[in-house]
């Protein structure tokens, strides 16, 4: 009894596998089935961006041209134009209009170059005051770079002279 017992109980414990084996199978199955899916799916939107690209490329060329004939018909309206000839009239409304507005030109011009001269003149002496209350409160003598370097070329050559006169009152002293 033991013997039918322990193949009663093996042949259950290979059912239990066999089940085991199915469902894993079956597990791998829908995973195999879903990867599919998604390859089939990618391979459609690849497809799909190629097109998309290529129709992208078509439409650039296509503007690239219309560019192109934009900027030869700009060209040739430009060429166009140079070649042609105005005829003007001059009537005398024209011509005093331009007078009176020249004249006007004229009139704003020499205000604005007075207001402009008074204004810098205001400056002038706003900085000439500015200048003198620096110099009244400070202390020292204020020599301008001329005098400077026309008082250290004096002081050079008399002490020069000064030198050359001591050199004589010594060569007079070891001559007696």
């Amino acid at each position: 009894m033991k013997n039918k017992y322990n193949n009663l109980v093996e042949e259950i414990d290979k059912q239990e596998e066999v089940q085991e084996q199915k469902t894993n199978l079956d597990n791998e199955l829908l995973l195999l089935k879903q990867a599919i899916s998604n390859l089939h799916d990618n391979v459609m939107k690849v497809e799909k961006a190629r097109k998309d690209g290529t129709d992208m490329v078509i439409a650039m060329k296509a503007a690239t041209d219309s560019m192109d004939m934009a900027v030869f018909a700009f060209c040739r309206a430009v060429t166009r134009t140079e070649a042609t000839v105005l005829k003007v009239e001059m009537t005398d409304e024209c011509l005093n209009t331009i007078k009176s507005g020249r004249e006007d030109l004229i009139h704003a011009e020499t205000a604005l170059l007075a207001n402009h001269r008074r204004m810098m003149l205001q400056e002038i002496r706003n900085q000439n005051e500015e200048m003198q209350s620096f110099i009244k409160s400070g202390k020292g003598v204020y020599l301008s770079p001329k005098v400077f370097w026309w008082w250290t070329g004096v002081s050079y050559l008399t002490s020069l002279y000064s030198f050359w006169c001591l050199l004589q009152l010594i060569f007079l002293w070891l001559k007696c």
